[in-house]
C-alpha cells in the first residue's frame, strides 16, 4: 500500500514523476534558481514535508475519525516575508489534496488554509470530499478585497464536494459548513461558553475545535459539546504523577507475568499452560488465531498450537498490544489506543530504517512510553511489567542513552517540529523519509486497532 505522502507525491507530478530532493540551503553566492518550473516543484515537495505531520481528529465517541493537515508555522511566517504566489499555492495544494487522500480512506481529511493563501489556490477539486477550514490572515493582510476573494471561493469549494468552515472571527457573509474554533492558550471552560453563546442560526452547525494540548481538554471540549477535537494527543511525558498513579489493573498484572516469562526465557509449554489457566486469555488467544491472518489452522486450533504458531516474538507483541486494551475507561480511550500503536509502530519503523539488530525492541519502547498515561500507572510499573532492557529504562527514565533518539523523533513528528531538527532525522533518512514512516505507521495503527476489535 503507497502511503499518503507519496499518492500526494503522484497527485502533484503525476504517476511516474519522480519529485526532487528537498533543497539544501544555497551558499548566499550561490545564483537564484531560472527555472520556475524546478523551482515550483521545489516549493511542492517542501510542502508534502510541511503537511506530513497530522493530527489525529477525535469524534465524540472518542475515537479517530480523521486526521487534521496544516502549513507549518515556520514555513507561514517565511513565506509572508516575501511575494511568492505560487509557492503559497503549492502548499496549499498540498494540505487540500493530504486531506482529500485521507477521505479516500473513509475517514475526514480536515486542512487549515489561511485565507490570505487559499486565494492563491488554483483548483479547488484538490478538496474534493475534505473538509476546509480557513483563518483569519495577519492584521495587516486583511481588508475587504480579501475576504471578497475568499467568500467567492466557497461555492467553488463546495461545488468539488468540500465542507467549509470557519470561526466567528473570520466574517465572510455567508454560513459556514461547520464552525471552527482554536484553544490556544484559552482555558477550555471558557472556549465552550463562548461556543453556547454563538448565534442561532450556527448552533445547529458541528463545531471542530482544534489546538488543544491536552487530553484531558479534548475530553471536555467533546463533553461540552464540540462534534470534534484537535490536537497533539500523544504526551510527551512519559510518566503520570505520584498523585494520578494507580494500581496495575489485575489484567494487566496477569499479562505482565506472562510477558516477564518470555523475556526471562521460560518454556513455550508452561507458558502456553499458563495462558489455559486464564479463561481470558485463552478465548482472545484462539480468537486471533482462528482470524483471517492464520487461515491455514483448522478453526479447532489448541492453545499449545496457538502459541507455536504465533512464536515467541509474535506472541511478545500480542500479549504487549493487550495491555493497551485495558486503558479503556476514558471518553478518548480509542483515540488513545490507536496513537499508542502508532508511535510503538513508528519507532520499530525508525528502527527498521537504522538497522537495528532487534526491531521490535524499539516497538515495546513506544509502547512503554505511552502506558503510563494510558493506564494511569507509574512508570516503574511500566518499566518492570515490560522487563524493560536498559537502553529502554534509559530512554524513558533519564532521557539519555542510545535509544533516546527514537522517542526524540516520535515527538518531534507529534508536534509538527521534525522539520526544525534534521539533523535528528538524518539516521533515519531525512524528514521526508520520517514522514513517510509516520503516514505507514498511521495505517498500521488503525488495521491493528479494528483488527483487535473483531
Amino acid at each position: 500500500m503507497s502511503s499518503l505522502l507519496q499518492r500526494l507525491s503522484q497527485r502533484l507530478f503525476g504517476q511516474t514523476a519522480k519529485p526532487p530532493q528537498v533543497p539544501q540551503p544555497r551558499p548566499k553566492t550561490a545564483p537564484a534558481p531560472t527555472n520556475r518550473s524546478a523551482a515550483v516543484q521545489s516549493n511542492a515537495v517542501s510542502a508534502l514535508v510541511a503537511v506530513g505531520a497530522r493530527r489525529p481528529l477525535i469524534a465524540t465517541d472518542g475515537a479517530i475519525a480523521g486526521f487534521e493537515f496544516c502549513i507549518d508555522a515556520e514555513i507561514l511566517r517565511r513565506l509572508r516575508l516575501r511575494t511568492d504566489q505560487r509557492g503559497r499555492a503549492a502548499y496549499v495544494s498540498a494540505a487540500l489534496t493530504s486531506a482529500r487522500l485521507m477521505t479516500q480512506s473513509g475517514r475526514i481529511g480536515f486542512a487549515r488554509v489561511p485565507a490570505d493563501w487559499l486565494v492563491n489556490a488554483t483548483d479547488a477539486t484538490d478538496a474534493a470530499g475534505a473538509w476546509v477550514g480557513i483563518e483569519p490572515a495577519p492584521l495587516a493582510q486583511q481588508g475587504t478585497d480579501l475576504l471578497d476573494a475568499a467568500a467567492a471561493l466557497v461555492p467553488k469549494l463546495r461545488a468539488a464536494g468540500a465542507k467549509v468552515g470557519w470561526s466567528g472571527a473570520l466574517d465572510l457573509g455567508l454560513t459556514p459548513d461547520f464552525v471552527l474554533l482554536h484553544q490556544a492558550s484559552q482555558p477550555m471552560d471558557a472556549l465552550l461558553q463562548t461556543m453556547n453563546q454563538r448565534p442561532e442560526a450556527l448552533r445547529h452547525l458541528p463545531t471542530l475545535v482544534t489546538d488543544i494540548d491536552k487530553t484531558n481538554d479534548v475530553e471536555l471540549a467533546l463533553a461540552g459539546g464540540a462534534s470534534y477535537a484537535c490536537g497533539s494527543l500523544a504526551p510527551a511525558a512519559f510518566a503520570v504523577s505520584p498523585t494520578e498513579a494507580l494500581p496495575i489493573p489485575p489484567e494487566a498484572q496477569r499479562v505482565g507475568q506472562l510477558l516477564n516469562q518470555l523475556v526471562v526465557g521460560t518454556d513455550t509449554s508452561v507458558i502456553a499452560s499458563d495462558i489455559k489457566s486464564d479463561v481470558g486469555l485463552s478465548y482472545r488467544l484462539l480468537r486471533r488465531i482462528n482470524s483471517a491472518s492464520f487461515a491455514q489452522l483448522n478453526g479447532d486450533a489448541s492453545i499449545d498450537q496457538a502459541v507455536l504458531m504465533l512464536g515467541r516474538n509474535e506472541l511478545y507483541r500480542w500479549l504487549s498490544l493487550l495491555l493497551v486494551q485495558f486503558g479503556g475507561k476514558r471518553k478518548v480511550s480509542s483515540a488513545l489506543q490507536e496513537i499508542t500503536l502508532w508511535r510503538s509502530r513508528l519507532l520499530e519503523l525508525l528502527a527498521l530504517e537504522n538497522k537495528e539488530a532487534v526491531p521490535s525492541q524499539m516497538f515495546t519502547l513506544g509502547l512503554a512510553s505511552m502506558l503510563g498515561p494510558l493506564l494511569k500507572i507509574s512508570l516503574d510499573d511500566v518499566v518492570s511489567t515490560l522487563n524493560l532492557p536498559s537502553p529502554a529504562r534509559q530512554a524513558l527514565l533519564e532521557q539519555s542513552g542510545p535509544w533516546h533518539a527514537y522517542l526524540q523523533m516520535a515527538l518531534l513528528v507529534e508536534s509538527q517540529r521534525l522539520a526544525e531538527q534534521p539533523e535528528l532525522a538524518k539516521p533515519f533518512g531525512g524528514v521526508e523519509r520520517g514522514m513517510t514512516l509516520a503516514d505507514d505507521a498511521w495505517a498500521w495503527a488503525w488495521a491493528a486497532e479494528h483488527a483487535s476489535r473483531d
